[in-house]
């Protein structure tokens, strides 16, 4: 058997088990050997969405050689991929833009950077998407957002609406998923002590927006982060009463998390990296969630603020409309993984 069809084979019986990693980092370094690096990466990538073990196996000095090795060679590939096609990315930005888009082009996504790097600001450390050259504050004045205004004038309409769907039993999720590791969110987990209502989810409109078109309507106003046109994301997050959201840090310091607090009792508040702020009904509070942040809820009663993100102000449209197009540029490379490797599979039907 030839290597080539012996890749292929690997492959066919990846897809069977997609869920192992070891023969994630496997099948990756034969199809890699091959010469079908696009393909390597999409089983490398698949395999690390289901253990980010995957890529660091190769610092883990209790892993098996082999693995140590192969861990290495799905890492750089990873890397060496996803910062090429963040390349490419901004270079179709600044064709659509007619101009050059520097600090787009020294942005990094954290996880997949081929290149060590460091934060400028010891506080401020983005999980997914960073641009070093933009100017950092925990929170941001008001004055700074021209939309402002026009939403805290609309917001007993809003709060309104929350209230009424709450009357009419609207079902919560908890914020953080069941199947979430770290161990810092362990009281949250799965747990309705932090719960939401989603209106857009992963730049995807949610069945519950029906449910609330005054407040679809009054983030209209808003400049909104979208992909492809749609929001992001917006929420109604409550926190009830002695819940407390422990400190992390937020994706890119690209965007400004918002909050409009609707119900919001005494004793709650939130820190932002150094400076700590006490929600005020119907006033905006705009924040770098990149910063070493956390939440709390002491009263007696719930606490219920409207979340979504908006641009950082310093951006201009083309960087604003850049970045926006990294995100889909990376997004659907990753929806069609399974596209690309069956196509592969269809080609060398075995």
């Amino acid at each position: 058997m030839s290597a080539h069809h012996a890749a292929i084979r690997l492959l066919a019986e990846f897809k069977k088990n997609p869920r192992d990693p070891r023969a994630a980092l496997i099948t990756g370094a034969a199809l890699e050997d091959e010469g079908l690096l696009d393909a390597a990466v999409a089983i490398w990538s698949l395999g690390d969405d289901v253990e980010p073990q995957l890529r660091r196996a190769k610092d883990d000095p209790n892993a098996h050689e082999r693995f140590r090795a192969l861990s290495a060679r799905a890492d750089k590939g990873i890397r060496r991929h996803f910062t090429a096609l963040h390349e490419a990315s901004v270079v179709q930005s600044e064709e659509k833009a007619g101009a050059a888009l520097p600090r787009l082009h020294s942005a990094i996504w954290s996880l997949t950077h081929d290149r060590p790097f460091e934060f400028k600001e010891p506080l401020q450390k983005p999980v997914i998407f960073y641009m070093p050259d933009l100017p950092a504050a925990p929170v941001t004045p008001n004055k700074l957002l021209p939309w402002v205004s026009s939403l805290e004038a609309k917001w007993t309409d809003i709060r309104g609406e929350y209230e009424c769907a709450v009357r009419d039993s609207i079902a919560m999720d908890p914020y953080v998923p069941a199947a979430t590791r770290e161990a810092k969110w362990s009281k949250l987990r799965g747990k309705l002590d932090w719960s939401s209502i989603h209106l857009f989810k992963n730049a995807q409109r949610t069945a519950a927006a029906d449910k609330f078109p005054l407040t679809v309507s009054a983030l209209e106003a808003v400049d909104l982060v979208r992909i492809e046109r749609t929001p992001m994301e917006a929420f109604f997050s409550r926190l009830i009463p002695s819940a407390h959201i422990p400190p992390h840090y937020g994706l890119t310091n690209t965007r400004l998390t918002v909050h409009l607090p609707l119900i919001v009792p005494d004793d709650c508040g939130i820190r932002v990296g150094d400076v700590t702020h006490h929600w005020v009904e119907g006033k905006i509070v705009a924040f770098d969630d990149s910063y070493d942040h956390e939440a709390w809820n002491n009263a007696p009663t719930d606490r219920v603020v409207l979340i979504f993100e908006t641009h950082h102000p310093d951006l201009s449209q083309a960087e604003k409309d850049g970045i926006e197009h990294a995100y889909a540029v990376r997004q659907n490379w990753l929806n069609d993984r399974w596209k690309l490797l069956d196509g592969l599979l269809s080609h060398h039907a075995l």
